[in-house]
């Protein structure tokens, strides 16, 4: 009777550990990949078409002088250094809360980034006051921020395989220079059919851009997913106890540390030469 309990109880434990391995390689195909990828159509693709013409559009369409626009953009980078680890250590977080649990820490910002996406196009709207675009410009910055630092941590919620972690940077990267080509060239087209003297022309071109990253990231949302504790690996596991029992300490010194750590390299807004953008 004993040996048969004992065989029955290997049974289930062979089952449950068959649907953890389960859970832990779930099937992931070519529309997974190019998801996720296509969400760097905000990273790289706004990225682009600022950093190649919002100067140029600031000092020609809307009367602000290059030291006014070089402001802008320096304010934006001082408010940077403070959002987004504040948004990494915020996203590290989330998944305790409600809303966390209900829409996954890192998707539930990508979600509400798809509406907040559009106001990419309010920095493209010509004659206005110098804090018009002050505004319109941080305030972009803040959502590119809101959507790219959990966009950027999704990868590792989602398999800890390097093979298919690799597959995923890959998709990425072609996806980047597909929006990155469109964005140097479709202004072009559009100031050639409205006019180099139209200011309309970058609007439409931003909000073409505005239209395709909600798109994109309608397909990040759709397309991917956030594993389970469960369903980490012993090291992933052990990587996130480590990381907590660091940003417990009290220290504000290691608190904006640990807070750091949450974010990737990554593109950023301010424009640097024409057709390039540099890295924050």
């Amino acid at each position: 009777l004993r040996k048969a309990c004992s065989g029955a109880a290997g049974a289930c434990s062979g089952n449950k550990n068959t649907g953890f391995s389960a859970m832990k390689t779930r099937k992931i195909g070519l529309k997974n990949y190019l998801a996720y990828g296509s969400g760097d159509f905000l990273g790289a693709g706004t990225t682009a078409l600022t950093a190649a013409w919002l100067l140029y559009f600031y000092t020609t369409f809307c009367g602000l002088s290059p030291i006014e626009a070089t402001f802008i953009f320096a304010t934006a980078r001082v408010l940077d250094a403070v959002v987004s680890p504040l948004m990494g250590f915020l996203t590290d977080n989330f998944g305790s809360t409600w809303l966390g649990k209900r829409f996954g820490r890192r998707k539930f910002f990508i979600l509400l980034g798809i509406p907040c996406v559009f106001s990419y196009s309010l920095m493209w709207v010509g004659d206005m006051g110098f804090w018009y675009y002050l505004l319109t410009y941080l305030l972009f910055d803040v959502v590119y921020t809101m959507i790219l630092v959990p966009y950027e941590t999704l990868v590792p919620e989602m398999t800890d395989d390097f093979k298919q972690k690799t597959k995923f940077s890959g998709a990425r990267i072609s996806m980047a220079q597909m929006s990155a080509i469109l964005a140097s060239f479709l202004p072009d087209i559009l100031l050639t059919h409205f006019g180099k003297d139209n200011a309309i022309s970058f609007f439409y071109a931003s909000l073409v851009f505005s239209v395709l990253c909600a798109l994109m990231l309608t397909f990040v949302w759709i397309f991917t997913w956030e594993r389970p504790r469960e369903a980490w690996s012993e090291a992933a596991l052990r990587a996130e106890e480590e990381k907590k029992s660091r940003c417990g300490s009290r220290s504000s010194a290691s608190t904006w540390a640990c807070t750091s750590e949450a974010i990737l390299p990554r593109t950023c807004l301010t424009p640097c030469l024409p057709t390039t953008w540099c890295s924050s």
